[in-house]
């Protein structure tokens, strides 16, 4: 994202990013043969850190350019601590594993609100250009 970058072509680079979390996440619980046991230092669980890492640093740079979509940016914030807090402790329960599933739903539904709200005022634009 630079200062120059269109709004839902840095909200694309975060829902990829976000997206991407998600899937990995998801199959860092289903690669686990310890059933909820998880190992906060392993390195996939250090990979995930640094994305969380990267993902955080993304969105601040969104939220400077865009102080108006506080509501997006906090959902990626809670998302973003869910994730961290269910996979750096050594115990995984199904109510920290719930707790991220619906902060991560949340999330995308909120991407989703965006690129719509993105799409209906390039149409009005259009519309109002061509007149």
């Amino acid at each position: 994202m630079d200062e120059y970058s269109p709004k839902r072509h840095d909200i694309a680079q975060l829902k990829f990013l976000c997206e991407t979390l998600y899937h990995d996440c998801l199959a860092n619980l289903e690669e686990s043969n310890h059933g909820w046991v998880n190992d906060p230092t392993s390195a996939v669980n250090l990979q995930l850190n640094e994305l969380i890492e990267h993902i955080a640093t993304f969105a601040l740079n969104y939220k400077i350019k865009y102080n108006e979509d506080n509501k997006l940016i906090a959902q990626i914030d809670e998302y973003l601590d869910d994730t961290f807090m269910l996979f750096s402790s050594y115990g995984i329960n199904t109510q920290d594993l719930q707790k991220w599933r619906k902060s991560g739903n949340r999330l995308f539904r909120c991407f989703v609100n965006a690129t719509r709200l993105i799409l209906l005022v390039c149409l009005v634009k259009n519309y109002y250009n061509h007149r």
